[in-house]
């Protein structure tokens, strides 16, 4: 079978290859070369992670043929919309033409299903750590691990706005982490479905969105951070 690839170089200084049928499916690498070597492990990983959720699973890897269909370069844009140098401005990430395909209803509920299961091991992290871990300040790490967790809240609103589709400002958000993300999720849930069989492309801030763009980077965003989290942690074990 035949795994389509969408590769995003430059993203916060490294590499980024995306499953592009298989929303929350991803590698890193220090460059195209090595991302691709290690998005296999992923795909794996994904399948079994899927299996082990439902009985109904949708993905069987076998036989798997990678094949690149599209790469981006990721650069920085300042306010007056000019290139901006490394660590100024603001990052553009990946816009790819598979980006403009409409997502079908079940792709979305198949979306959703990974967006909750991706939830309940978040919150269980949350749960299950002790409080002093998840306040613990890290070094070289901007966040906390509850900041993380909130940071997770505020980027699924961040981009629910990129489209429109919400008028919520971060201050009229829940304060508590766990009501935050409670609130987006519950946004997540009643948006997501109205994005079947609709075509629709926003250009904001010198970036380009589409429903399709929304989903691949919100189940992509709560996966990275989990795993985030999940180093942050056992690095104290």
């Amino acid at each position: 079978m035949h795994i389509r690839i969408g590769i995003e170089n430059n993203i916060e200084g490294r590499t980024l290859a995306w499953a592009l049928d298989y929303p929350g499916c991803f590698a890193y690498g220090m460059d195209e070369a090595e991302a691709l070597i290690n998005l296999p492990r992923a795909l794996l990983e994904y399948d079994y992670w899927i299996k082990n959720h439902t009985d109904d699973p949708w993905v069987n890897f076998t036989d798997m043929g990678m094949v690149v269909v599209e790469k981006y370069d990721t650069f920085r844009l300042g306010a007056d919309y000019l290139p901006a140098p490394a660590g100024e401005g603001y990052e553009i990430n990946a816009w790819f033409i598979d980006d403009w395909r409409p997502l079908s209803m079940v792709e979305i509920e198949q979306g959703l299903m990974i967006f909750r299961w991706q939830r309940e091991e978040l919150l269980a992290g949350l749960t299950t750590l002790p409080p002093q871990l998840l306040e613990k300040d890290f070094p070289n790490q901007r966040w906390t691990i509850l900041g993380i967790a909130k940071h997770v809240a505020n980027a699924e609103l961040w981009y629910l706005q990129r489209m429109d589709l919400v008028n919520l400002t971060r201050q009229e958000f829940p304060t508590e982490t766990t009501a935050r993300l409670a609130h987006t999720a519950n946004l997540i849930e009643q948006t997501f479905p109205q994005f079947a069989d609709k075509t629709v492309v926003r250009g904001i801030e010198g970036e380009i969105w589409s429903y399709r763009k929304i989903l691949r980077r919100t189940l992509w965003h709560q996966r990275d951070h989990i795993e985030h989290i999940k180093q942050l942690a056992f690095s104290e074990t």
